[in-house]
């Protein structure tokens, strides 16, 4: 049988296919901006795969929905966003739904991370964030994982193989997000101004020192490695670092669904 997953990146959208074994057996990439104009092409793409179950981009996430199950209200809900908009993700799920598919959960879905944590937070850690960490947990059972991306920072906690902790791209300070907004600031936003996607995508710089302390704070408390990934990893002075050929977010997500679909 054979297993594919999808990560939906914001420069491009990786695919990757696992046989049974997990073994990857193919692996592309398509340019973000062809996915918004035709997402149908791609989804033929994996279609094409003939994989037996396929994890799709699932945005903030929502716990194990068949894409047959998916409307409106759910696309919104994995992008936060208005359903009915533009954008690469909502495009590519309404075309998703020809799959065989199912929707990846995001860190705040998952039971393994203490209600408390989850209080008044919504974002830590996306789908694809899970996807990662799941990667990495096929190589360790204890690690944080900090991924520093070309527009995000996020930062993942895993303690005997379950995820326990997270912060997402707009908690964290990265080159695009300002990370997490203070109280006051977004009372004062929405009383004389608004928030927007805008306010939380735009305005970050390229400082890691909040995810730094962060990742080395969770390392030293668990007594756990910190694994580095992303494009801007080698800009990290700490942490365990690997090369791949794939984006390691696809390969977790074809393994997830090899995990969901017994193979």
């Amino acid at each position: 049988m054979r297993f594919a997953g999808v990560d939906p990146g914001s420069g491009t959208y990786a695919i990757a296919t696992v046989d049974e074994l997990g073994e990857v057996i193919d692996y592309f990439e398509v340019p973000t901006n062809v996915v918004e104009k035709d997402a149908l092409r791609l989804v033929k793409y994996v279609e094409d795969e003939r994989p037996y179950l396929v994890a799709i981009p699932s945005g903030h996430g929502l716990p194990l929905l068949s894409t047959r199950e998916l409307t409106e209200k759910e696309f919104g809900l994995l992008a936060l966003a208005d359903p009915w908009g533009a954008g690469h993700l909502r495009s590519f799920l309404r075309a998703a739904k020809m799959l065989n598919g199912f929707t990846v959960p995001g860190v705040v879905e998952l039971e393994s991370v203490p209600e408390a944590r989850k209080v008044n937070k919504l974002d830590m850690g996306t789908a694809d964030k899970v996807a990662s960490a799941f990667f990495y947990r096929t190589m360790m059972e204890n690690f944080v994982l900090l991924e520093v991306g070309t527009k995000f920072t996020s930062l993942i906690v895993v303690k005997d193989g379950v995820i326990i902790d997270g912060y997402g791209g707009t908690l964290l300070p990265g080159p695009s997000s300002p990370g997490a907004l203070d109280g006051e600031i977004a009372y004062l936003l929405c009383r004389f101004s608004r928030i927007t996607k805008e306010t939380i995508y735009e305005g970050g710089n390229s400082d890691l020192t909040v995810a730094l302390a962060l990742a080395e704070y969770y390392s030293r408390k668990l007594d756990v490695p910190i694994v580095v990934s992303g494009k801007r990893k080698w800009e990290v002075p700490v942490g365990v670092k690997m090369e791949f050929k794939f984006k390691e977010a696809a390969v977790g997500a074809a393994l997830i669904a090899n995990a969901v679909g017994g193979g």
